[in-house]
């Protein structure tokens, strides 16, 4: 479904819009000849190169990391439309959770999650952003990530959180504020694309420190209606 109410486009707007688009476009191209040149490479060295392929995997890596930022900023700065169906948020956050698992093998990033948990969603936004608050977390965190999915009443609860030193005002103003900052981009970025995905499906999210310490981004999402 396309988004509704979509606000009147300045010459300015429109411009940001096109320069991010093309900007989007040129990184992307480059990152699959990043991507490619991994795999060939991986391919060809033998048993005893352990350091060089495990440079490679990291190059890959910060090549994700780079090109989830780009979409990011491009979802915020563009108009988003969702493509929604059922979806079950645990078993999203459960393969969100073993990926990032194994890829930050020195923390323990654990899941706590009801048995199904259906919603009506876009399964690869709600990724989007669950990979990028997962990253965030894995970065801060020092000893483990939690992540929970829970029902109450009329809404579904995904949570990310760690036990970081927690954030500050400024890192926090990017859920109502994209780009008021150049500061924690990385970080900001999760949260405002959280809150501006959360709003397009019906839902908000509420991001703080935990008075335990550390930090914890929660999202509410409708519940899908079961049919009677």
């Amino acid at each position: 479904m396309e988004t509704p109410g979509q606000p009147t486009v300045t010459p300015s707007q429109r411009l940001v819009e096109m320069l991010t688009r093309t900007l989007r476009h040129e990184v992307g191209d480059l990152l699959q000849t990043v991507y490619a040149t991994v795999a060939i490479l991986q391919e060809r060295l033998g048993p005893t190169l352990a350091l060089e392929k495990r440079l490679l995997g990291d190059l890959r890596m910060r090549a994700e990391t780079c090109k989830n930022e780009i979409d990011a900023v491009h979802d915020l700065v563009c108009p988003l439309s969702l493509s929604t169906g059922p979806l079950d948020l645990t078993e999203l956050a459960g393969g969100l959770v073993h990926a990032f698992a194994r890829r930050f093998s020195g923390l323990q990033v654990r899941l706590e999650a009801a048995a199904s948990v259906a919603v009506i969603g876009d399964a690869r936004r709600l990724g989007q952003v669950g990979s990028l608050l997962l990253l965030s977390a894995c970065q801060a965190a020092q000893k483990e990530v939690q992540v929970r999915v829970a029902a109450s009443g009329t809404e579904a609860e995904w949570s990310i959180g760690d036990d970081g030193p927690g954030v500050n005002a400024e890192q926090m103003s990017w859920l109502a504020a994209p780009f008021t900052t150049t500061h924690h981009a990385q970080f900001g970025l999760g949260l405002a694309l959280a809150g501006r995905v959360a709003a397009l499906h019906g839902g908000r999210a509420q991001a703080g420190n935990e008075p335990g310490g550390g930090y914890r981004v929660r999202l509410f999402l409708p519940l899908a209606r079961m049919n009677t």
